[in-house]
């Protein structure tokens, strides 16, 4: 048997690595039940709701993996360290990232065992055909979990605050691969490897129909780490084209958003973007113009307090195209929450296949 470091909480008891080593082989197994239902669930098209998506069975492979990880937390890691180490446990689990997935991921195992209350997922995004759709299911937010769950004083505050956290509106399996890996980093001996490897068996994941992202292993980062390395790379790239032509402007959540289309070779591009990356975007030197409700351009520029001119004078008081009067106002701001929600989807708008 290859010898591996102990990690940060080794198991020493026999009979409890014993059975670490059984829920950990489990907890693997039943992640990539997850993954494969939710690449075939039965998903049918509704010309009145749109996609009825079924995520009853999706809901049903969770549950064990829920009691696999909670039994290795609790029963296996935790109750085979000594009273400090307990205690240096329960202070990783409070404040790494992974260790926060883990203890909000009680409040479902809980819920699911005590309670008279259905551990439900939802989905949002849905990639493929009718003939092969894949679906993305994350957790409920905290506040729109059902009242059995939210008033439990079965599960310790800890627990509810850390599903509010680092649970509630994740991919589920993000929380499940992120659990993987803190229990896998606190022993890895109690991982099944493939014969002969340093692999992990059943990682990674089966890849299904081409996605943007897909986290298909416990090593790879989460999404939301994918989706902010890839705005960052996103904002600090110039759009792609000529310039771009400011058209209009509204305000979402306290910031001015500007919409108009991309100067391309061929076609132009609508596009959305903040006040700040437009200031951003012209101190890199891509050049803006700004259309006035009478179809008069202004050079877009400037100052070194990163606030934005039309040809001196503030743009944020040209006269623009008005909701009445600009047929893509709602258009422009789906779209812009669109990009402010999903860092992909924003990089296309910014250089359409990538940074």
């Amino acid at each position: 048997m290859t010898s591996r470091p102990p990690g940060l909480f080794p198991v020493a008891d026999a009979a409890l690595h014993a059975k670490g080593r059984q829920k950990m082989h489990g907890l693997a197994l039943y992640i990539s039940h997850v993954w494969e239902t939710a690449a075939t669930t039965s998903t049918s098209l509704c010309h009145l709701h749109g996609m009825d998506v079924d995520t009853e069975r999706i809901a049903m492979e969770i549950a064990p993996a829920l009691a696999a990880i909670r039994t290795l937390d609790r029963e296996v890691i935790h109750n085979s360290q000594s009273p400090a180490d307990q205690d240096r446990y329960r202070s990783i689990l409070a404040s790494d990232p992974q260790g926060q997935v883990v203890r909000g991921l009680v409040l479902l195992r809980n819920a699911d065992t005590h309670l008279p209350a259905t551990v439900d997922v939802e989905t949002d995004r849905i990639v493929g055909d009718v003939n092969h759709v894949r679906v993305f299911p994350s957790w409920q937010p905290y506040d729109q979990l059902p009242d059995a769950i939210r008033t439990s004083n079965k599960t310790s505050r800890g627990a509810h605050s850390a599903y509010r956290t680092a649970v509630g509106g994740h991919l589920v399996i993000d929380t499940l691969l992120d659990a993987f890996a803190f229990l896998h980093r606190c022993d890895p001996t109690l991982a099944r490897y493939a014969p002969g490897t340093e692999e992990l068996e059943y990682f990674p994941l089966k890849q299904y129909i081409s996605h943007d992202y897909d986290r298909r292993h416990p090593d790879q980062p989460s999404r939301p780490q994918v989706e902010a390395e890839v705005r960052r790379r996103t904002q600090q790239t110039p759009p792609l084209g000529k310039g771009r032509v400011i058209v209009h402007r509204f305000s979402s959540d306290g910031a001015t958003i500007y919409c108009g289309t991309t100067v391309r070779s061929f076609i132009s591009m609508d596009f959305t973007e903040s006040e700040d990356q437009v200031a951003r975007d012209i101190q890199a030197g891509y050049p803006y113009i700004a259309v006035t409700a009478d179809g008069t351009h202004h050079v877009v520029s400037v100052d070194g307090g990163n606030r934005l001119f039309a040809d001196g004078s503030p743009l944020a008081q040209l006269p623009q195209g008005s909701p009445r009067d600009h047929p893509h106002t709602e258009v422009c701001q789906d779209r812009w929450q669109a990009a402010a929600t999903d860092a992909f989807e924003y990089r296309t708008q910014r250089h359409l296949h990538g940074c």
